[in-house]
C-alpha cells in the first residue's frame, strides 16, 4: 500500500512539471529588449559663473612705525666748564642756534698772543722779501721767515677755532630730545652737548612681503594713517634691495611732512598704496586649480561646451578673491566639478547662482 502511494505521488509531480514547461509554448508573450549604444557617453554636470573684466583699485596696507629723519648727537669740540645751556629738552632750535657755551678761561689771551705773533712774522717776512727783490740778500734767507710765518698762521687759526668751539651750535632745525649735562659741569672734547631729533619731514617705515614688493616704486604717492586717526599724504623715498632673512620682507620708507612736529616718533602707523588694475577678473580663490605641471590656473567652458585650462597671472589675492589678468573679456568659469573634468572633455554646464562676493 505504501509503495502504491509513492508511485502515485511521483506521477502527480511529473504531470505538474510537464504542465509548467508546456505553458511557455502555449502562452504567446513578447519580451521587448531595449537596445543601447555602448559607445554613448553621458556628459558630466558642472556649475559655472560668467565672469567679465572690470577695473579695480588694488590697495596694499603695510603696518609701519614713525621714525625721525635723523638723530644727531651734538658733541663738544673742546674741553671746559659749561658756562651756559641756552635751551631745554623739547625746545625747537634753528640752524646756528647756540645750545651749549663753555667758559673762555685764557683762550682770549691765547688768541691775542697768536695774532701778535702772526703780525710780527708777517712784517719780518715782508721786509726780507723787499730786500730779496732788490737783490740785497739771497732768496734762501727767506726760508726761515716763511716757515715762521706759516707756523704763526697755523697757531692763529687754532686759537680762533678754540674760541669758536666754545659755543656748540645746532647744524639744522630740530627738536632737542636730551641734554645730558648741566651748567657748571666739565665737558670734555667729544662729550655730548645735546641730542637733536629732526622729524620734519617724518619717516614712516614698514616691511613689505616679497610677493608685493614689486608693486612699490621710489617716488610713488602713498596715504598714511596714524594712531590718532589722522591721515596724510606721503611719498616712497626708500626701498631696501635686500630682504630680511627671517621674514623674507623688504623695508620701505615713506616721507611725510610734519609741520609743527605734531606726529611723534615711534608711534604706530599704516601705509596705504593704491594702484589701479584694468581689465581684471575677480575670481573666487577656492576655484583655482593646479595643472599636472603645478601651474596655477582656472578651468572654463568653451563655446563648444568643452573644458579648457587657462594659466593665470594673479595680480592680487585677498578676502574678496583672486584678481586675475591676461584672460578674455568674458568667460564661463567652472565653480563646481572642476576637479573631476579634464581639458577637452565635454560637459553640461549649469549657471551657478551662489553669491561669492558678499
Amino acid at each position: 500500500m505504501k509503495k502504491f502511494k509513492s508511485v502515485l505521488w511521483s506521477i502527480l509531480i511529473l504531470i505538474i512539471i510537464a504542465g509548467w514547461i508546456g505553458s511557455g509554448y502555449l502562452t504567446k508573450s513578447e519580451v521587448v529588449i531595449e537596445k543601447t549604444n555602448p559607445t554613448e557617453k553621458i556628459n558630466f554636470n558642472v556649475e559655472y559663473i560668467v565672469s567679465n573684466t572690470q577695473n579695480f583699485v588694488d590697495t596694499i596696507k603695510v603696518i609701519a612705525k614713525t621714525e625721525a629723519l635723523s638723530v644727531i648727537e651734538l658733541r663738544s669740540q673742546t674741553d671746559g666748564v659749561i658756562k651756559k645751556i641756552h635751551n631745554n629738552k623739547g625746545d625747537e632750535v634753528n640752524k646756528g642756534d647756540v645750545i651749549c657755551e663753555i667758559e673762555k678761561n685764557d683762550r682770549e689771551e691765547i688768541l691775542n698772543s697768536a695774532k701778535a705773533n702772526f703780525y710780527d712774522a708777517q712784517i719780518k717776512y715782508n721786509s726780507k722779501l723787499k730786500l730779496v727783490e732788490q737783490d740785497f740778500i739771497s732768496k734762501n734767507s727767506l726760508i726761515s721767515e716763511k716757515t715762521n710765518l706759516e707756523k704763526t698762521r697755523a697757531e692763529l687759526k687754532k686759537a680762533e677755532l678754540q674760541i669758536d668751539y666754545l659755543k656748540t651750535t645746532s647744524p639744522l632745525t630740530a627738536i632737542i630730545d636730551d641734554i645730558p649735562h648741566q651748567e657748571g659741569e666739565l665737558l670734555s672734547k667729544g662729550d655730548i652737548c645735546a641730542i637733536l631729533v629732526n622729524h620734519d619731514p617724518i619717516v614712516v617705515s614698514g616691511n613689505v612681503s616679497e610677493k608685493n614688493i614689486s608693486k612699490f616704486k621710489v617716488g610713488m604717492p602713498t596715504r598714511v594713517s596714524f594712531i590718532d586717526g589722522s591721515q596724510r599724504n606721503g611719498e616712497v623715498t626708500y626701498i631696501s634691495n635686500i630682504a630680511e632673512p627671517a621674514t623674507r620682507s623688504f623695508t620701505i620708507e615713506v616721507t611725510v611732512k610734519n609741520n609743527r612736529n605734531i606726529i611723534r616718533v615711534g608711534t604706530t602707523a599704516e601705509i596705504f598704496v593704491e594702484k589701479e588694475m584694468k581689465n581684471i577678473h575677480l575670481i573666487p580663490s577656492s576655484i583655482l586649480s593646479l595643472s599636472d605641471n603645478g601651474i596655477i590656473g582656472i578651468k572654463i567652458i568653451k563655446n563648444d561646451n568643452t573644458v579648457d585650462f587657462i594659466p593665470v597671472d594673479i595680480s592680487n589675492l585677498n578676502n574678496d578673491g583672486a584678481y586675475i589678468s591676461n584672460l578674455p573679456q568674458s568667460i564661463k568659469v567652472i565653480t563646481a566639478g572642476q576637479d573631476y573634468v579634464i581639458p577637452g572633455e565635454k560637459v553640461t554646464g549649469t549657471l551657478d547662482t551662489k553669491s561669492y562676493y558678499d
